[in-house]
């Protein structure tokens, strides 16, 4: 017995010293390899001519920072800038110093970016800056999608490598300065267009018209609110394949759009107002005014059949079948809905006229059509059903449990966005020649964009 322990322990112990020799002991991450042409390509004999507001900030007698151009005047936050950076060396900076770029919002905000080495500061950095060079500076900037102020300003310079302090910056001279730093350039942001934040989709007004044919290729589907997969419900298994959902809408119709794949299609029900939730099927639940109260449920199969109820407070009062919504529905199969053969999938899209929103509450105090910035509660699902098993598996846009597909409290918050995908209402046009509709240029920072400041189973239903 104690021969065999003793075995056992060289046996682990040779276990170790194998695990310690599969270690990977390699050179670890590696800097970016920058092409001596890149370098070429950016070290520039003038400046371009007629399009760089200029700034001359003197570093340190050293250096010029001539100013710079943008690609764009400007930006939504999760939307990134490209900023040109024109460097003028006067006489070699030497060894221990770095560039640095910094993003600021507001004051007393925590909207603020500390920039990484562009390509250029990586492979041409101020310890390799010869008297005479100019230096083009790409650097493309990512507002972060949290940024919560309405400008962005991008200060530079340069600091002592390993250094963090205002001391430890390079002496700056001339206007468009602060804190031993070169203000480069204010640029707006567009708050409108931010991101909408978890469990909301800004669904934009479509840019032309959508035929509801099954095939979603019309240019509007584009810039659609589109989901990513959607998720499989708590409590359930995984569906077959996946499912992805766009909205949108017009004066007419809301939208939707539902991509499956799927190798096993499955579903009997080929007439109107046919149980269909129990097999595949995809789910729309709208709650337009939000009250968590009287909303209308919607379904189509891989057979283009379809569904729709009506309750008229929550499923734990059975809904009304016999109201019809009107949709239009159309399906493209990509294979058959029979059991025993392999499928790759199906897609619906749908119509919903705006009045059916209401079900049968004439008086529910929704706009119809919505207008930009109205919000609504709706959820997509998918219900999938495998061949054999009665059991159904669900995913959805805003996660909800295998309990309760209808999940008013789970709901996706939709707030209606225009073309650009702005939530923000345009301004009503004061009439003409009234006070206030003259306009004068207001000045701007020098080398700021153009306008900006200085620095689920009830009867009816089963889910």
């Amino acid at each position: 017995m104690r021969s065999a322990l003793v075995a056992a322990g060289w046996v682990a112990w040779f276990a170790c010293v194998a695990c310690v020799a599969c270690v990977d002991r390699g050179p670890g991450p590696q800097p970016k390899k920058i092409e001596p042409s890149y370098v070429a390509e950016h070290l520039l004999v003038h400046p371009p001519a007629g399009e760089l507001p200029r700034l001359d900030v003197s570093l340190g007698g050293k250096v010029v920072y001539l100013g710079n151009t943008v690609d764009k005047p400007m930006v939504a936050p999760g939307q990134t800038v490209r900023v040109t950076h024109y460097w003028r060396v006067v006489q070699p900076v030497g060894a221990g110093w770095r560039v640095f770029a910094l993003v600021r919002g507001a004051p007393n905000t925590a909207d603020f970016m500390n920039l990484t080495a562009t390509d250029m500061q990586i492979a041409h950095g101020p310890a390799t800056w010869k008297a005479g060079e100019l230096i083009e500076d790409i650097q493309d900037i990512t507002l972060r999608p949290d940024w919560h102020s309405a400008t962005a300003t991008l200060t530079v310079g340069l600091i002592a490598v390993g250094e963090h302090g205002l001391g430890d910056r390079m002496a700056v001279s001339g206007a468009h300065t602060q804190d031993r730093a070169v203000i480069a350039r204010v640029v707006d942001v567009d708050l409108s267009k931010a991101p909408p934040p978890p469990g909301t989709v800004h669904i934009a007004r479509a840019l032309g018209p959508i035929t509801v044919d099954g095939i979603g290729s019309d240019p509007a589907w584009a810039i659609a609110a589109t989901s990513p997969e959607l998720a499989t419900a708590e409590g359930s298994s995984a569906p077959v394949g996946k499912a992805i959902a766009k909205l949108s809408w017009d004066d007419q119709f809301l939208y939707a759009f539902i991509t499956i794949t799927d190798s096993d299609v499955r579903s009997e029900y080929k007439a109107h107002d046919d149980p269909m939730w129990k097999q595949d099927c995809v789910e729309l639940f709208i709650d337009a005014d939000g009250n968590r109260r009287g909303y209308i449920e919607l379904q189509v199969n891989p057979n283009n059949a379809t569904f729709d109820s009506w309750f008229s407070t929550t499923r734990a009062q059975p809904g009304d079948v016999s109201w019809d919504s009107g949709m239009q529905a159309a399906v493209k199969l990509r294979g058959t809905t029979e059991p025993g053969d392999t499928d790759q999938g199906w897609d619906a899209e749908i119509a919903i006229p705006w009045q059916a929103v209401r079900g049968r509450d004439d008086a529910m105090a929704v706009r119809l059509p919505p207008q930009v910035g109205d919000r609504w509660r709706l959820n997509v699902v998918r219900v999938d059903v495998k061949t054999g098993n009665k059991n159904q598996q669900a995913s959805s846009w805003n996660r909800i449990t295998s309990a309760d597909f209808h999940a008013l409290d789970r709901m996706l918050t939709a707030v209606f966005a225009d073309t650009g995908g702005s939530i923000v209402p345009a301004p009503v046009p004061a009439p003409a020649g009234s006070p206030g509709t003259g306009s004068s240029a207001g000045s701007a920072t020098p080398g700021s964009a153009a306008g900006s400041a200085t620095p689920g189973s009830a009867a009816g239903s089963a889910n």
